[in-house]
């Protein structure tokens, strides 16, 4: 594929579903904190998918080091993360939407790989909920990085929509 068309899909996915989604958000949440707690949410189910099992059935770190090591990166990722907060700000453009583009792109390749590795491997009757769950945290990883690429509303935005509005409603009611 050309790097043009894996762009252009990164930014039909953010500006089409994620940034209209940010931009309808109540005035007290913003993108970036629905992000944080996607990515969150993502570390937590990886948790689950790593410490049930093995309590529930008996098992050693040492037969799931990749899960581990993977959960251990997911956890350097979210502290990271949460060091880049001082950037995103009112006004300016979000400077994690070029930034973190290529992982965006890796997330989502790796989240279609998954879900289809899901769907047609048959998994054993033990291991088919924490299948999902995987699954599950990583499309809130995914969800997660996009929100937090998402454009911050500036402050006034919401109020000035608000008088729009009872303007335009004072012109309407006022007629009848």
């Amino acid at each position: 594929m050309k790097e043009g068309v894996l762009q252009a899909l990164d930014d039909f996915i953010l500006d089409r579903l994620f940034q209209p989604v940010a931009d309808r958000m109540p005035e007290s949440m913003s993108a970036w904190s629905i992000g944080i707690n996607f990515e969150l949410g993502s570390v937590i189910l990886q948790f689950a998918c790593i410490a049930a099992p093995l309590a529930l059935y008996g098992g050693s770190l040492s037969e799931s080091v990749q899960s581990v090591l993977i959960l251990l990166c997911s956890v350097v990722l979210f502290i990271g993360f949460q060091r880049f907060r001082p950037l995103v700000r009112p006004n300016t453009l979000n400077p994690l939407r070029p930034l973190m583009r290529s992982l965006r792109l890796v997330c989502l390749a790796f989240l279609v790989y998954e879900t289809i590795s899901v769907l047609v491997s048959p998994a054993s009757p033990s291991m088919w909920l924490w299948n999902r769950l995987g699954l599950l945290s990583q499309l809130a990883f995914v969800t997660g990085l996009y929100f937090m690429a998402c454009q911050p509303r500036p402050p006034g935005e919401e109020r000035r929509t608000r008088t729009r509005l009872a303007e335009l409603r004072g012109t309407v009611t006022d007629g009848i």
